[in-house]
């Protein structure tokens, strides 16, 4: 389980955030396949929920808009893979895009708004031709951080990521 999970799971928000900036992964999976996300809708920390939505509406450069956030949270919990990394499987209509990555940013009409990396594209497609995208290049965190943010310990969290500790590409979420 991964630091910004246990801050989810235990309801520390201001960790959760600090995570969040250090390239935190949303779309890790705990052994049970739940993410932050999932973790904290479970517990019915709302505060957890939003700065996740938050973060998702970020991702696909919506941040600041007015009610982004909240719709995004809705949505979360018919769309499992909404705000998350994806990649694109099985596209016969455009092959081209298999295997390309992007970040599901709404659901509706029973597909996902998905916002493909590096050329600004947005491609509408079923669920069932996407799946979440592997971290790469995460950071394993030391299991006393872990701890750290599992107590709500946001100083011994801070320390180890102004420590260097949060890398510089997957961030805190690895391992």
């Amino acid at each position: 389980m991964t630091a910004l999970m246990q801050a989810a799971l235990f309801n520390h928000p201001a960790i959760m955030r600090r995570l969040l900036r250090a390239g935190a992964d949303t779309a890790a999976r705990a052994e049970n396949g739940k993410t932050a996300l999932q973790l904290a809708k479970e517990k019915g920390h709302a505060e957890c929920v939003k700065v996740l939505a938050e973060a998702a509406a970020a991702a696909d450069g919506r941040a600041g808009a007015g009610g982004a956030s909240s719709g995004a949270a809705a949505a979360a919990e018919d769309a499992p893979l909404l705000g998350q990394r994806v990649v694109l499987g099985g596209l016969s209509s455009r092959p081209e895009l298999n295997g390309q990555r992007g970040v599901a940013r709404s659901f509706e009409g029973g597909r996902y708004a998905v916002a493909l990396e590096g050329g600004g594209e947005s491609v509408r497609v079923r669920p069932g031709n996407l799946s979440p995208a592997v971290s790469r290049g995460s950071v394993p965190v030391p299991k006393a951080v872990v701890a750290a943010a599992h107590r709500g310990e946001e100083e011994a969290v801070l320390a180890w990521l102004d420590s260097g500790g949060g890398g510089g590409g997957g961030g805190p979420a690895g391992g």
